[in-house]
């Protein structure tokens, strides 16, 4: 099992308005915003810097060795993978949102929610760039996590919780199957000459869930 510490995200203000719009259920419709929140939008994520501190942990296991077996049956090796932004940031919109200032409680949720996802982006590429060598000549899926994709999100969760040493990152799962700190994500990857690899990008595609924040298309 690896750790990755090093990790460089940057934050994208369309990105964090477009999360704030899914909110609403507008997620394909741009919205023009006032000045008033896009200024306070900037402001708040330069304060949110500070408190993004992106961890992960990662081991690559045979496929064989998985389930469900339908998503791993093509795959020769999967990479498994957590990573977190940890729980400052979370704390904060906890904070603002205590004190009474919704929107600045909304908008640091949304803030983390893009910083946990550019976090899982940058441990995807960084591993699949660490092991290039090993898997030359081969596909690779695009991540992949519990509660997507048809996989079970509490066995998914279960099982690459009992699989890796989370810990070290400072993420635990708790008796419903989510994660702490909240801002964290778990995935797979399938590696192999003969997997599914538009596993991931297709399922969102046929997905009823037409606002969901994080829909992917083949591009990716």
């Amino acid at each position: 099992m690896k750790s990755i510490k090093d990790i460089q995200i940057e934050l994208d203000e369309e990105e964090i308005i477009r999360l704030l719009s899914s909110k609403k259920g507008n997620r394909r419709k741009k919205k023009k915003i006032s000045s008033i929140l896009s200024e306070n939008i900037r402001e708040m994520m330069k304060s949110s810097l500070e408190l993004i501190k992106p961890k992960a942990v990662y081991d690559i296991v045979e496929s064989s060795s998985l389930n469900p077996k339908f998503l791993f049956k093509k795959s020769e090796k999967t990479i498994l993978a957590v990573c977190t932004i940890g729980k400052d940031l979370e704390t904060r919109g906890s904070q603002f949102i205590s004190k009474g200032e919704l929107s600045k409680g909304v908008i640091m949720d949304a803030i983390a929610s893009h910083a946990a996802e550019q976090t899982a982006e940058y441990v995807n590429k960084t591993i699949i760039e660490d092991i290039k060598d090993e898997i030359k000549g081969k596909k690779v899926t695009l991540r992949f996590s519990p509660g997507y994709c048809q996989w079970e999100l509490g066995k998914g969760q279960e099982m690459i919780f009992n699989l890796l040493e989370t810990d070290k990152i400072g993420v635990t799962l708790s008796e419903s199957m989510l994660m702490t700190p909240i801002k964290s994500v778990s995935f797979a990857i399938n590696i192999g000459e003969e997997i599914d690899d538009e596993l991931g990008s297709r399922d969102c595609e046929t997905c009823s869930m037409v606002n969901c924040a994080y829909r992917r298309t083949k591009k990716f």
